[in-house]
């Protein structure tokens, strides 16, 4: 009789521990899916915040070389109308030597 109810008891205790382990089991699968799931949104939330630095780097680079460009256009604008200046007067007043001999 002892024997009999140690039996029992013995498989009590091991479908006990089968039912415990295909638990954790399943709570593993879940925490592994769940960790994946939140690797992979962390992963795509770094690639967007790395986008978006790259754009604002970008901005603020081409918005510097604008400048820098404008810069130097209206430079070299103030010295082409300073050359024009220059030589604006000797050209007029060649035209109106060649008007005076014309006539």
């Amino acid at each position: 009789m002892e024997l009999i109810k140690q039996i029992k008891e013995a498989e009590s205790n091991a479908k006990n521990l089968v039912e415990d382990a295909q638990k954790y089991a399943v709570q593993a699968l879940d925490n592994a899916g769940k960790q994946k799931t939140e690797s992979l949104n962390k992963a795509q939330q770094q690639r967007r915040k790395s986008i978006e630095q790259a754009q604002e780097e970008g901005q603020k680079q081409g918005m510097a070389e604008s400048e820098q460009l404008k810069a130097a256009a209206l430079q070299a604008k103030q010295l082409l109308e300073q050359k024009a200046e220059s030589k604006m007067e000797s050209a007029v007043n060649s035209v109106i030597e060649f008007i005076k001999n014309q006539s």
